[in-house]
């Protein structure tokens, strides 16, 4: 493992559940939502880029999240916003080792 890399364990692949999604903790507050699409995990900024509600609470429906304040849709995979092109949210680069789910360089 690269020595310069920052790293910070995030979940186990068992707490994120396909159709569920999970929100993970920062040290310094910041808050991720994991999503299970066909048994692979993306991360998305829990903060939607509209007014800021929390897309680890939205319903997932395929490979979407709707976020649960205003109804703006993001594919979770790429964070492309659906319904508001160029508003996308902050896809969150993950690394998995075993049964584990880090944030890598973030």
């Amino acid at each position: 493992m690269d020595s310069k890399k920052s790293v910070h364990k995030l979940a186990e692949l068992k707490d994120v559940r396909p159709g569920k999604p999970a929100i993970a903790y920062l040290p310094d507050g910041r808050e991720i939502a994991l999503f299970n699409i066909d048994g692979k995990v993306y991360a998305l900024d829990n903060a939607c880029p509209h007014m800021g509600g929390p897309l680890g609470e939205g319903d997932i429906e395929d490979s979407v999240v709707t976020c649960p304040w205003h109804g703006w849709q993001f594919n979770v995979m790429t964070g492309e916003c659906i319904n508001m092109p160029g508003d996308d949210a902050a896809s969150i680069p993950l690394e998995i080792r075993g049964e584990e789910i880090f944030l890598v360089d973030y």
